[in-house]
């Protein structure tokens, strides 16, 4: 912001709106560290977290809470197309959210208790057969079935509570003591975490981030998409030991990178590049490091080559370069835009001619040199084009998931096309391997 806004601020005429824009900027930037400061002052310390969190892993691990609370919740569903109340995500949730904050049992408990009232304090029964056996409540004091029923799930759901919250807190105090305080790099993906899912991550949110935040692909953020990100941490060691055991089931989640020296005033570059390019393949560094007039290798020739003749094969293609034409066989895939090996040439003058403003209305598969001269390879990345820039001979190419705009330089490019299967975001990946 403030970067687009100062080379204005001594214009004759827009400079006062300039100047008036950083102040209110400044003034933003204040409050939100006001603000944010207070929710670090709130958040619990990662030893708490962890602690909470690995109880809650262990209470989990068997599967045996999910079935008895499911079972419950399968007396009390209206209809057999109700989505299922799921009591032991409540009574975690609000357990975690007294213990990490250094709240008792007997709070954790009740603030349990409280979170399944919500929902089944007063449930009818709707299905007899549902309820476990043998029956808790005697029956003889009620004047008919339906009241025994209710009574005896009203006993049921608040024994299942009490149960978990006693695993729970046996679950804590076999938690690991300290140790472990060695620093560790970890990718995270998901990030940030912000979703319901990432609260017993949210923690790793204080440690130090090394490298830039890179493309993972979109999430579903209610009824639209937003984009998801990558980073690397450099963390404690039963941090990344904790968030390593809480992803096991998802193995994308969380990546670990090797440990940290001791007395090393931060990790080696090339550990945190290869980390990041464990969600995305392409990183603006591996071109930045290529020098000034970098050439395309001999890699990306040969894949070029093999482009333009199967480009050249496929029927319908006329070989003629009406930008409309090629414009509308490269957005679904009939036409590949191969770049010129001595730029600027042909090729740069198609792509320049191309309705620009219209490409990023299209998925588009960018074929790419990834990595660090010498030991790269050949990539598939998915996503818009923004702009062409024929004098830097750069394409501005928008990861799918709506990410900021990268620049990749055409000496890196293999090829430019469309996918003949695949046209929308919702169907392609952020990425994949090269085919060919």
């Amino acid at each position: 912001m403030r970067g687009r806004l100062e080379p204005w601020a001594g214009d004759p005429s827009v400079g006062a709106g300039a100047r008036q824009m950083l102040q209110a900027w400044s003034a933003v930037l204040e409050r939100s560290e006001t603000v944010l400061a207070r929710w670090r002052a709130a958040a619990p310390a990662a030893r708490s977290a962890t602690s909470v969190s690995g109880a809650c892993d262990a209470v989990a691990a068997d599967g045996e809470v999910q079935r008895e609370g499911l079972q419950l919740a399968a007396a009390v569903l209206k209809s057999r197309w109700a989505v299922p109340f799921e009591a032991w995500a409540a009574i975690r949730r609000a357990w975690s959210g007294v213990r990490d904050q250094g709240g008792e049992a007997g709070a954790a408990r009740a603030a349990a208790m409280r979170a399944v009232e919500a929902a089944w304090g007063g449930a009818r029964v709707s299905d007899v057969t549902a309820l476990p056996e043998p029956a808790l409540v005697a029956g003889a004091r009620f004047s008919s079935p339906a009241q025994w029923a209710d009574a005896e799930f009203q006993h049921r759901w608040q024994q299942y509570v009490l149960d978990c919250c006693d695993k729970l807190e046996e679950a804590l105090q076999g938690a690991p003591g300290k140790g472990g305080d060695g620093q560790q790099l970890m990718l995270v993906t998901g990030w940030p975490l912000t979703r319901q899912q990432d609260a017993e991550l949210a923690y790793l949110a204080q440690y130090e981030q090394y490298g830039p935040t890179v493309p993972f692909g979109s999430r579903r953020a209610g009824y639209s998409i937003e984009p998801d990100h990558a980073v690397v941490l450099a963390v404690p060691g039963f941090a990344a030991r904790h968030a390593a055991d809480h992803t096991r089931d998802d193995q994308q989640r969380i990546a670990l990178g090797p440990d940290l020296p001791a007395g090393t005033a931060g990790p080696d570059e090339r550990d945190v590049l290869a980390l990041l390019r464990g969600a995305y393949p392409y990183l603006p560094a591996d071109a930045a490091d290529d020098g000034a007039g970098a050439r395309p290798t001999a890699m990306v020739t040969t894949a070029r080559a093999v482009r333009r003749d199967q480009r050249n094969q496929r029927v319908g293609y006329s070989g003629h370069d009406d930008s409309l034409e090629v414009y509308n066989d490269l957005v679904v895939g009939k036409y590949s835009w191969v770049p010129d090996d001595d730029h600027p040439g042909p090729a740069a003058a198609v792509l320049e001619k191309q309705p620009i403003h219209w490409l990023k209305d299209w998925v588009l598969c960018l074929d790419v040199e990834r990595g660090s001269r010498p030991e790269t390879f050949l990539h598939r990345l998915y996503g818009t084009v923004t702009s062409y820039q024929p004098d830097t001979g750069r394409v501005m190419f928008v990861p799918t998931g709506g990410h900021p705009a990268i620049a990749v330089p055409v000496h890196r490019i293999v090829a430019l096309t469309g996918d003949r299967r695949r046209r929308s975001e919702g169907q392609v990946p952020a990425h994949e391997p090269y085919d060919g």
